[in-house]
């Protein structure tokens, strides 16, 4: 929907929920900071709402769940036996009791063995930080994911960012000190696993998750204010003009903002 305002248009952000978000998606990714595990059970509840078999799963770590079926083998999953929704983990980590992962290989072949399943997968780790910045071997992303979230905290808007924010912040030292703006949320999008190559073919969401409704009208502004930075970005890159080589387009960009656990969310497309 677009308003007219003082002459000129005005695009409106789209409203639904995190499945509507990611395009009902069947396979589903959340990597980053600041609620992954908050949308990896708001989606999967979504999606068994809507009646289709879904499996959740992590390729790092998690804490314990609480699903009405677990599955614990780091090698197959019995798809004949088993109730849905299910999360499947491959074991238990005995200092911090968090529950390991599946490797993204086994990941892959258990989404091809059986195609009717929708699949919800944490990607990522971040100790509960804020915000995320990636090792070499960093995230995990099944090559067979459709859709991958990435995940920022929405109540990092204006405030100064701190070591203790960031997961790995000697990898994105450049941020640390910096207030958290449009312009840094958009270099930091820049850097991340969204415009890396071996991503490419992924179509990906970019959520700011905010939980509270105190701050709508300035998630709002920001989403707005970073759409027309992807597009003044977009407009360069068709141009051939400033574009490092080792950026590529995604598939498919969408930036969006909400509460993931309510899972009412806005959105814009950039492409």
């Amino acid at each position: 929907m677009k308003q007219v305002k003082s002459g000129a248009v005005v695009e409106e952000p789209k409203v639904g929920s995190l499945w509507e978000m990611v395009r009902k998606a069947q396979v589903v990714t959340f990597i980053g900071a600041g609620g992954k595990t908050t949308c990896l059970n708001r989606l999967t509840w979504e999606i068994d709402q809507a009646g289709h078999p879904v499996i959740a799963t992590t390729t790092t770590k998690v804490y314990p769940q609480v699903f009405p079926s677990l599955w614990q083998n780091a090698r197959e999953f019995p798809f004949l036996e088993t109730v849905v929704p299910c999360f499947w983990y491959a074991g238990v980590e005995k200092a911090s009791g968090k529950w390991q992962g599946i490797s993204v290989d086994v990941v892959d072949s258990a989404i091809l063995k059986e195609p009717k399943y929708f699949w919800v997968i944490e990607g990522d780790g971040a100790r509960e930080h804020r915000l995320k910045c990636w090792a070499a071997h960093e995230p995990q992303i099944p090559r067979c994911s459709e859709a991958a979230v990435l995940v920022i905290d929405g109540h990092l808007w204006g405030k100064k960012l701190r070591e203790d924010d960031i997961h790995r912040f000697e990898l994105c030292k450049d941020f640390v000190g910096k207030v958290w703006n449009t312009e840094l949320a958009w270099r930091y999008i820049l850097s991340s696993p969204v415009f890396n190559e071996l991503f490419g073919d992924i179509s990906w969401f970019v959520l700011f998750n905010m939980w509270d409704k105190e701050h709508a009208e300035q998630e709002r502004a920001e989403l707005s204010k970073l759409k027309k930075l992807g597009e003044e970005f977009l407009d360069q890159t068709q141009d051939h003009l400033h574009t490092p080589s080792d950026i590529r387009l995604p598939h498919h960009l969408r930036l969006s903002a909400g509460n993931a656990k309510e899972g009412s969310l806005r959105w814009y497309d950039l492409w």
